[in-house]
């Protein structure tokens, strides 16, 4: 019982990275895209 404690721990660490990775890419592809905004004008 306890391996299946440490496999569910380790899933959601690798789910909570990836959403941290998604939230900073987005926040770099919000920039650019703002960036592109500021030259069209």
């Amino acid at each position: 019982m306890e391996f299946m404690y440490g496999a569910y721990s380790v899933v959601w660490l690798v789910i909570f990275g990836y959403m941290l990775l998604i939230a900073k890419r987005h926040s770099s592809l919000k920039k650019d895209i703002e960036f592109l905004k500021q030259l069209d004008k």
